[in-house]
């Protein structure tokens, strides 16, 4: 099963698999899978929507099941499992579906990996839902051929209508270039949009998208367009940021000081350092843009276009185009450069923040009370040590805008750290035994494999023409790679799960720096960084009482004994 939801971070885009609530609860009551399905064929219901427009809780995709369940039952199937891609489009190459990938596979090998539920095809309210791109209409049909080892009697339902996909009998050449038409519109109206955009740039119209911080948003009643007046009580917090940092205030004490007026982003939260630098450096404050990595500029003059809608001049504001470019001159990160060219004397960044590159950096927490009288809890950041203090090595940094923040020199904390976990880890996890899952698909592949040779063997002897059997062998490389790359993905996931199992201190002195984190991960939930007393140095020795440490609970540790 699969689900990429994350409690603490919620999100209108995920992906899941699980057991039909129809068949969990006969199966709660004591009954077997077997009795249940009592001679149907099961299914599995796959579910899609490209853009959830409410609030994430799945209720598009919820309705699509609810119709699968119906549809199934008038072709002598039934809904074992669901499977859902919640706002996420289908049309797109770049975009990954988790759940489709997990269904195909499933399909392909008749079962579902974690419970054994056998699945022979799918039901959808629409074959849009499952495929709109000739590369998944193909992994698709692929899963349906391989089922019963090839037997090729994988059921698709589209809404009430059973479809023949396996069978050449021309719903597969329609399937096909109805994705293929499909992809070829996307590709038309990404072009258009493009270029759609570049028109209104030259012509100065106002920026499309989300509202911006110092402009009011859309309104229908009296019809308003977005991001074109200025909003009357952001708009001088906005000319204050851009002063400050043209004054040369860091952009941290710029963003700590915006956060103490308590003035809110455009989406309602606080401010961080990333956010005030996006909206300092974006050109639409004095009227202009860049697009294509230049700023758009007259063709017959030369000068910036200036767009139509509010926007600070030297005049009324006391800021306008040549001080954005004496900011931008100080401005390192090329995110923030949209694309453009930069001179080659202006120096790029070279040390950098590198919080992958210490150990602790993402569990290490700030103790330290904020100015808005409240535990910071941020992350602390592992900073390399420079000028004076590059004899004391490097170091952990709170670098919240709000915050008098914490440090520590990263050795000493290492050191201590370590040896906790160490400890830990001998204590729960010395002695366990590496316990490795067959995948599931080696005799699939060995049958695959057999077929290809024999097919090759009949066409060097004569018994066959190449041109009989292309198409075949064609289906078969490409069933292989997709079963070799499934078995890559499945020896990768069997070594996470046994990172920790047959545990020695050996073990650890060969891990990767990820892999320690994950095993930190299993061992502390995060580590309090306290602020040293009054009337202590910042240079006294290390004080391991500062630290406060969080564990994980006894029952999760179980779990992961246990499998």
């Amino acid at each position: 099963m699969i689900d990429t939801r994350n409690p603490a971070r919620p999100s209108k885009t995920f992906s899941r698999s699980y057991v039909a609530p129809a068949l969990q609860a006969h199966l709660v009551q004591g009954g077997t899978v077997e009795a249940w399905l009592n001679g149907r064929t099961p299914l599995v219901s796959y579910a899609r929507i490209s853009a959830d427009r409410l609030k994430g809780d799945g209720i598009g995709v919820g309705r699509q099941h609810k119709n699968n369940a119906r549809n199934a039952e008038q072709h002598g199937c039934v809904v074992v499992l669901h499977y859902e891609d919640n706002n996420l489009t289908a049309a797109k190459r770049e975009v990954k579906r988790p759940a489709f990938l997990q269904m195909c596979r499933d399909i392909t090998h008749g079962r579902e990996e974690e419970t054994g539920v056998p699945v022979r095809g799918c039901v959808t309210v629409e074959r849009e839902r499952v495929y709109r791109l000739p590369r998944d209409f193909i992994a698709f049909q692929d899963a349906l051929v391989m089922v019963s080892d090839g037997a090729g009697d994988g059921v698709f339902i589209e809404d009430k209508t059973l479809l023949d996909l396996v069978n050449d009998d021309g719903t597969i050449i329609a399937g096909l270039v109805t994705s293929g038409t499909g992809e070829a519109e996307v590709r038309k109206i990404r072009k258009r949009t493009v270029r759609n955009a570049a028109d209104r740039a030259e012509e100065g119209k106002t920026y499309g998208g989300p509202r911006r911080f110092g402009w009011l948003g859309a309104c229908k009643d009296p019809y308003r367009l977005g991001n074109k007046h200025k909003s009357a009580n952001e708009w001088p917090h906005l000319i204050d940021m851009i002063k400050a940092r043209y004054a040369g205030r860091s952009w941290r004490a710029i963003t700590g000081e915006i956060n103490k007026r308590e003035v809110l982003t455009a989406r309602g939260g606080r401010w961080t350092e990333q956010g005030v630098k996006a909206l300092v450096t974006n050109p639409a404050w004095w009227g202009g843009r860049v697009l294509n990595g230049e700023v758009v500029t007259d063709r017959k003059s030369g000068d910036p276009v200036i767009g139509d809608w509010d926007h600070a001049t030297e005049e009324t504001d006391g800021v306008g185009y040549e001080t954005w470019k004496s900011i931008m001159t100080g401005v390192k990160a090329n995110r923030l450069h949209r694309g453009m060219r930069r001179d080659a004397e202006v120096p790029h960044p070279e040390d950098e923040l590198r919080t992958r590159g210490y150990l602790f950096s993402g569990t290490l927490r700030c103790g330290r009370v904020n100015d808005f009288e409240e535990v910071c809890y941020s992350k602390l950041s592992g900073n390399k040590a420079s000028g004076k203090n590059a004899k004391y090595g490097d170091y952990y940094r709170c670098g919240d805008a709000n915050c008098r923040g914490v440090g520590r020199r990263v050795d000493p904390v290492d050191r201590y750290l370590e040896e906790l976990v160490l400890a830990y880890l001998d204590k729960h996890f010395a002695g366990t035994k590496v316990e490795t899952v067959p995948w599931r698909g080696k005799d699939k592949m060995t049958t695959l494999r057999r077929q290809r040779r024999d097919i090759k063997d009949s066409v060097a002897s004569g018994q066959a023409d190449w041109s009989d059997v292309h198409d075949l062998i064609t289906r078969l490389n490409r069933n292989i790679q997709a079963l070799e790359q499934e078995e890559r993905d499945h020896l990768a996931a069997e070594r996470k799960r046994n990172l920790l199992r047959g545990w020695s201190r050996e073990k650890w002195g060969q891990m990767e720096l990820e892999e320690k984190r994950e095993a930190i991960a299993q061992v502390f939930t995060s580590v309090v960084v306290m602020p040293v007393p009054k009337g202590v140095s910042d240079k006294a020795p290390f004080d391991p009482t500062l630290l406060r440490v969080s564990w994980r609970k006894e029952r999760k540790v179980a779990q992961s004994e246990n499998g």
